[in-house]
């Protein structure tokens, strides 16, 4: 397996890992969440910052300390069933209040998931500007690029699904997902599963960024700008956002 390879795997298997710990916690969501740790543990170790994958087996143990029961109650106690709750899990709820930026942002990201084939599960209860399909749609286009040098696409199919994870991260996750983790410091008191969650998605956007050659933006607007459509022949099924 070639280095490019083995990074994307690592870099996808976070982002699912993250995605699947920001939605609500259905039965047997625990134990994939346990999984999920484990193999970021496996995939991730050699490539990974330290600090990032302390707070990864951080995050493992306190999911090995709580049964199914106490996990919903803590999402429930961290993330309410308000929308607009203290650490909301919605894009546009970081973004100023009028209706037409909002809309824009929302049909931004349909434009994002429309240009690699993603279409919204019917049974999905969520908004497609939910940070767990954002994060998934992250985990898509990494697990895509794994998938285009491990079939031998050659590189100008893996550097499509590399600009679009540059895009994604700087028109939308980067401009709110930091200010989302120092919430959750702040609601957690720097304690439980939902706190390592928050220090996690903060360290992974550093190292994302930096990765990808972005530099932070301003905690701002989302950015409207259409992104390029791409063919999905570096590809593997949508996610389930």
């Amino acid at each position: 397996m070639s280095v490019e390879s083995q990074d994307a795997l690592g870099r996808s298997a976070l982002y699912e890992l993250v995605s699947l710990a920001f939605l609500y916690p259905v039965p047997g969501a625990l134990d994939l969440l346990k999984d999920g740790a484990c193999r970021v543990g496996e995939v991730a170790l050699e490539m990974a910052p330290p600090e990032l994958m302390h707070v990864v087996k951080q995050l493992a143990d306190d999911l090995e300390a709580v049964d199914e029961q106490t996990l919903e109650q803590e999402y429930v106690s961290v993330f309410g069933h308000s929308i607009a709750s203290d650490c909301s899990l919605y894009e546009v709820e970081y973004a100023n209040a009028e209706v037409f930026q909002k809309s824009g942002s929302l049909a931004d990201l349909n434009g994002f998931y429309a240009a690699f084939g993603v279409k919204p599960n019917p049974e999905l209860k969520d908004r497609l500007d939910h940070i767990g399909v954002e994060l998934e749609f992250m985990h898509l286009l990494t697990l895509k690029e794994a998938y285009a040098h491990l079939h031998g696409h050659g590189s100008d199919k893996a550097a499509v699904c590399r600009q679009a994870q540059a895009n994604f991260l700087a028109n939308h996750l980067a401009h709110w997902v930091k200010t989302l983790a120092r919430r959750l410091s702040q609601k957690t008191g720097g304690r439980g599963i939902y706190s390592s969650l928050g220090q996690l998605i903060d360290l992974q956007i550093d190292w994302e960024m930096n990765i990808l050659g972005l530099e932070m933006p301003p905690v701002s607007l989302a950015s409207t700008t259409e992104p390029e459509e791409v063919d999905d022949e570096c590809g593997t099924p949508p996610p389930h956002a």
